[in-house]
């Protein structure tokens, strides 16, 4: 065998791997592990197949019930329906498709399932349909929920804040929170912080009120500002009176909270906060 036949030969293993190692790439390829592109309609062969799946709401908050609705093109011809759910291990491991739950068609044109809001960020679900003549499964589109929750504002550090604040419990008429405002050892009468949420979050919630260890006449006041606009500023708080909060949020990058002792000369108060949190997704 000459040389340059020996080298066309090798060549040409090497072009007959290549292309085999493609090819089972673009095979493993069709459900990557990242990714999470959801928002195109249902492909023809999807639709061929005669199984799609819809969700009652795109948009809930974690404990939610909401619906996913299987419709079935060819009922009379379907056995069970079966819903499945993107699954991603939190520390090792690759992400799969598991079986949530089964449910016989019964000649159904829709099948429903009922769900509860518990992933974080985005739930991803999908059917399984599996017809009366036929031993092979098909699968509908894919359709993604997202999921807001509660973060307690502790859970973000901010990056500036004057003297005199801390996270720790606060009374507030007669009513002891997880709580966040004015130290009881701090006298300045005006106090600031500014948080990063990063356009994660849509709304802030929580007990207003000056501490029950508040002088008799004191009163304060609470704002909040959304990247240095106030966009809330509350009613006089006295000791005594609670007051909740739920404030829309147009996802700043930064929220600022502003506390004000507007008491009188020689009273003091100390506004405080019960359990502020932050509704966001994407955290």
């Amino acid at each position: 065998m000459s040389k340059r036949f020996r080298a066309r030969a090798v060549t040409t293993l090497f072009a007959l791997a290549v292309s085999s190692m493609w090819a089972l790439t673009g095979a493993d390829a069709a459900e990557p592990a990242s990714s999470f592109n959801v928002s195109a309609k249902p492909s023809s062969m999807a639709a061929s197949r005669g199984v799609t799946l819809t969700a009652s709401a795109k948009q809930v908050e974690e404990g939610d019930r909401f619906a996913l609705t299987a419709v079935i093109k060819s009922p009379a011809k379907a056995a069970t329906v079966t819903l499945q759910r993107w699954h991603v291990p939190p520390y090792f491991g690759e992400p799969s498709w598991q079986s949530v739950k089964t449910l016989r068609a019964k000649r159904k044109s829709k099948v429903t399932f009922r769900a509860v809001a518990t992933d974080l960020n985005d739930a991803r679900y999908r059917v399984s349909l599996q017809y009366r003549d036929n031993r092979k499964r098909f699968v509908s589109n894919a359709t993604a929920v997202t999921i807001w929750r509660w973060i307690p504002l502790s859970e973000y550090d901010p990056y500036y804040e004057t003297s005199g604040l801390l996270f720790g419990e606060a009374a507030i008429n007669g009513i002891r929170y997880v709580g966040w405002g004015a130290a009881y050892f701090s006298h300045a009468g005006t106090w600031e912080a500014r948080f990063t949420p990063g356009r994660h979050c849509k709304a802030f919630s929580g007990v207003l009120g000056v501490a029950d260890v508040s002088d008799d006449g004191s009163s304060g006041t609470v704002k909040l500002t959304a990247d240095d606009q106030v966009i809330y500023e509350s009613t006089p708080l006295t000791p005594g009176m609670d007051l909740p909060v739920h404030i829309p949020l147009s996802k700043p990058y930064r929220i600022g909270i502003q506390l004000f002792d507007t008491s009188p000369d020689a009273i003091e108060s100390w506004p405080v906060i019960g359990e502020p949190e932050l509704l966001c997704t994407g955290v």
